[in-house]
């Protein structure tokens, strides 16, 4: 299983990667690799800069993927149902910035028009 990692260094940054646009609590990630597609899973090590030692580990499923030019490392996962308790974590920890949910995700949308247009 493909391990994917998210290190925000704030309750700012983390809510900057949530994407409100889909149901479940899904998350921006730029992976490293381009060998990943819609629908696979994947394992998401989260590193709180207050939290020592290991990651949390997240069960997630790819939900989108930017499939052109330098965005093609970014996509969308959605953390599994079955983890309510770590999805409630991650919201907790970003409860006071939900006006930054989307800001990621919608520069990346605005990116990659912009450079379609060319």
């Amino acid at each position: 299983m493909l391990t994917l990692k998210l290190s925000p260094q704030s309750a700012t940054e983390l809510a900057a990667h949530v994407v409100p646009e889909f149901q479940s609590l899904t998350l921006l990630i730029n992976s490293e690799t381009t060998d990943i597609a819609v629908d696979d899973r994947a394992r998401l090590e989260f590193q709180w800069p207050d939290i020592e030692g290991k990651p949390l580990c997240l069960e997630v499923s790819v939900v989108f993927r930017f499939e052109a030019g330098e965005l093609k490392n970014w996509l969308a996962v959605a953390v599994l149902p079955s983890q309510q308790a770590l999805i409630h974590h991650l919201r907790y920890l970003c409860r006071h910035h939900t006006n930054e949910y989307g800001k990621l995700f919608h520069q990346l949308v605005n990116d990659f028009c912009h450079s379609n247009q060319r």
